[in-house]
Order: structure tokens, then sequence, then C-alpha cells
């Protein structure tokens, strides 16, 4: 034992950073990111065949002619038809491949490929779980969830079945990111004081049995997001603590089960149940295998203590630790990209997306894009469903980039048929239940 208080600055960094990378480093069962392995794919398979059943193949991805794209992501192809469907069934075969464990880090290197290129076909698709499942993808590409319980480790007989600590860390970070992300952006007066928009969505589901009649009632809308707010800030520590941590989980069971049946966010709350699994002891599964047969701890094996010890190249330690820093850097910067931005995101919508706004603001609006034409001086309207779809549409009419978008996309449209326009709009917006104000202005040409 060395005092570190005996030291000078520079050995005391170096010393800290010693103790963090053996922590990190120590070998721990690879069983909790096993069931978390199994969930994603289970998870991505489960979309997929949403995506075939609810004919998502043609009406979100193939059927538009026009797009919106995400920035520098212009270049991304839009297939056809057979394309789309090939994407899904390779999105799909790839959750299975994840979930059975074989060849696993080629499977989520494919499920990346495919799911990140059918996710940004259109960014009027972004949904928050499914940003989620593409970061979880990359992470799969490194971490190593076919440790045990898959068919990779079945292929290494002489495998352990044992994870680096760093490893679990790095899922729970992950995870828990979405919580605190979320539970900050909720920390403001519309949310904890005014209880909106919840109070402008609960009556919609009055009709429920039993609850129904309580979410009439504004007061019930105020409860359920201060409730949330806590709970998003607070489930992160209560899950991290040993003695909280069961009574935690099933915090989360529960709320994820009732923001299920009162909101449409497909397969998010199963995703976010199963991945919060990830807090428990590493060796969980197996602790709870044994006491459902009622069989007495396991002795770690001689081999394994052997393996525990084993040395790790000093480089390779150094590459890993350069990448998560840069990762978690990378997590943190996206939530709090918005107040590089002037005004508020949640209306202006800059630094809105990959930043865990999870059911945090309604806004409604409505675009009228007007075409002017300097040779003939004549201004008319344009009717944009003849370039997007009507779920494009609603999309747009609350995302100013979109909007803007749109624009060049008109003026194109335009010059197609010979003619070199002005595009503005007159937008008017409505936000968490306001009165609609203009928030374009109508001068600017946005075509230019």
């Amino acid at each position: 034992k060395v005092s570190l208080t005996s030291m000078g600055s520079s050995a005391r960094v170096e010393a800290n950073s010693m103790l963090v990378t053996a922590r990190a480093s120590q070998r721990v069962d690879g069983a909790s990111l096993a069931v978390v392995r199994v969930a994603l794919g289970l998870v991505v398979v489960l979309s997929a065949v949403r995506t075939w059943v609810y004919d998502w193949t043609d009406r979100l991805y193939a059927g538009p002619t026009h797009r919106f794209t995400y920035l520098w992501l212009g270049w991304v192809p839009q297939p056809g038809p057979l394309g789309i469907r090939v994407l899904v069934a390779a999105t799909a075969a790839a959750g299975i491949a994840i979930a059975l464990g074989w060849r696993t880090r080629l499977a989520a290197a494919a499920l990346l490929v495919t799911f990140g290129w059918i996710e940004t076909i259109d960014a009027t698709t972004y949904l928050n779980h499914y940003w989620f499942v593409t970061l979880l993808a990359a992470l799969a590409i490194v971490v190593p969830f076919g440790a045990t319980w898959s068919l990779d480790a079945r292929r290494h007989p002489g495998a352990d079945g044992r994870v680096a600590r760093g490893w679990v860390w790095l899922l729970r970070f992950q995870v828990g990111m979405v919580y605190a992300s979320a539970g900050i952006a909720k920390l403001q007066p519309d949310w904890l004081l005014r209880g909106l928009p919840l109070r402008l969505w609960l009556p919609a589901r009055a009709d429920l049995p039993v609850i129904g009649p309580l979410l009439r009632h504004p007061e019930t809308a105020h409860v359920l997001s201060v409730a949330g707010a806590a709970f998003d800030c607070a489930i992160v520590p209560l899950l991290l603590w040993r003695r909280t941590r069961l009574w935690a989980w099933l915090a989360v069971v529960a709320f994820h089960l009732i923001t299920w049946r009162l909101f449409p966010i497909g397969v998010f709350p199963w995703l976010m149940i199963a991945m919060a699994t990830v807090f428990f002891d590493p060796g969980w599964p197996r602790a709870l295998a044994r006491r459902l047969r009622r069989q007495p701890p396991a002795p770690v094996p001689v081999e394994a203590l052997a393996a525990a010890g084993a040395p790790v190249p000093a480089w390779r330690i150094r590459l890993l630790t350069a990448a998560a820093v840069v990762w978690v850097a990378i997590q943190f910067a996206l939530p709090l990209r918005h107040l590089a931005y002037p005004g508020d995101h949640r209306m202006t919508a800059e630094g809105y997306r990959f930043g865990w706004n999870v059911l945090l603001v309604e806004r409604a609006s409505s675009v009228t894009f007007l075409v002017h034409d300097p040779a003939t001086g004549t201004t008319r309207t344009f009717d944009p469903q003849r370039l997007y779809t009507q779920t494009q549409l609603r999309v747009m009419n609350s995302e100013p980039d979109l909007i803007a978008q749109a624009a060049h996309a008109i003026a194109t449209h335009e010059a197609a048929e010979g003619r070199t326009v002005e595009v503005r709009v007159d937008a008017w917006l409505s936000f968490n239940g306001r009165p609609a104000v203009r928030w374009i202005d109508p001068n600017v040409d946005l075509a230019a």
C-alpha cells in the first residue's frame, strides 16, 4: 500500500490512473452482458417484423420520391422496394445472430450498417430508441457480448466466460445517459410547474379502464410530470446502489409498462427494461439460475483465477482507454449541444435529435410555401404533397431544418420545369399548447 498524499501531483495522477485501469481490467462474469446481447438481438428482430407487418418498408422508406436527410448524410442512397426489403431482412438476420451469439462482432457490424442505413434514409423516421439501438450495435463491435452463453463461446471451450469489468461499466454508462439526459431535459417550468405537454396528451387516453377518468384532470398531469422527472434523475443512482438496486429495477419495469400503455413508443420500454439489468452484479444470471435450481454457489476454478492475472499489452489498454474516453465525451456532448445554439431548443429543434428528449414537447404547426417567380412577378402557393408523403409532412411542419430542405427541393423542382424561383414560407407554430405564432421570417428566400 502506498500513501497517495506523500506523492507529487503527477505521481498521484499516474497512480490513480493505474488504479482505475486495474479496476477496469478486473475479470468478471460475462453473463450480464449475455442478457443484454440476447435482448438487443430480440428487439432488433421485433423491430424488423413490425416494419414488415405495418408495411413501413414502402410507406416510410421505399415509397417517398423525395426525402429529408441528416446533416452530412445526404449521400446515403435510397434503396428501392427490393433493396429496403433486403436491408430489413439482413437486419433481422443480424439480430438473430446477435441473440444466438454467433459471430457476434461480425453480426454487430452488419447490424450497424443495415440498421443505420435504414435509419438514415429519411430524417422524419427518427426515434430515440432507434438511435439507442444504433449505439448498442456500434458498442457490440468491440464489447465482448459473446463471451458466454453464445455459439461463439462454444467454439472456444477453454474460455472461462469472463470479461473486463470496464466493459460492464461502459454499458452501464450508456444506459445511464438515456435516463440522466431525459431527466435533465425535464427540469424546466413547462414540465415541472405546468404539467406540459402531459396535460395536453393524457385526456386523449381517458378511455382506458380504471385510470381513464383520472387522466382527464390537470392535477394528474402535474403529478405524473414531477414523478417522471424524479424517476429519470434518480433511477441511475438507485440502480448503482446495491441496497436499492432491485427496487429500482422494479420501478423501471413499472415506469416503462405505464408509458408503453399510455403512449405509442414501440419497443423502447422493453429494450430499456432489459438494458437496466446491466446494473446488477455481472454474475446475476448464474446466481439466479442456481437459486432457482437450489444449488450452492459455484466455486471459482483455479484456471479462471490464473486468467484474471494475465497481463494485457500496454498499447491495447491505452488504445481502449482513449477510445472509451472519446465515446463518453461524444455521449455527453450530443445531449448538451443545444446549449451552443440561441433560443429554446424545444421550440427551434436545434440540437433536439440525439439528445434523449423523450416526450418532452408538443409542437403543432402549419407551413405554407410561397413560390415567387422574379421573371413574371407572380407569387403562388406550392403544395408540398407533390413531393412528400403525409407522414413526412407531419414531421416537417415543426422541424425548421426540414422546412429549409423542402424549400430547396421545391426550387429544384421548379428549376427542372424551366423556372428560377424564390421560395418563402408562412409558418405558424403552437408550442406546448400556446397560441400559434409566426416563427420563420416570411421575407427570407429559403431557396437561397
